[in-house]
């Protein structure tokens, strides 16, 4: 039976253009018994003028979104 999952670990605020940039290493959603654990990942989110939170898997990602002011990228491979 697969273990619970371990909690994410919040890391310390980044900053860009004014708006905090929080960071979250997530270590996957349960551990099992056997076999590979799944590898743990670092995940960004910033809040807009809404306080809304947008997630980004890179720190590029969200800087960028973060200088379109939070809107979605016009090549449709970006998600709010």
């Amino acid at each position: 039976m697969p273990k619970a999952p371990l909690a994410p670990d919040r890391l310390p605020l980044l900053e860009h253009n004014g708006t905090a940039i929080e960071a979250y290493q997530h270590h996957g959603f349960s551990m099992p018994d056997r076999g590979p654990h799944p590898a743990s990942r670092i995940l960004y989110a910033a809040r807009d003028q809404n306080n809304e939170r947008h997630w980004r898997a890179s720190l590029h990602e969200i800087e960028a979104l973060i200088d379109r002011n939070f809107k979605a990228a016009a090549s449709g491979t970006s998600w709010s």
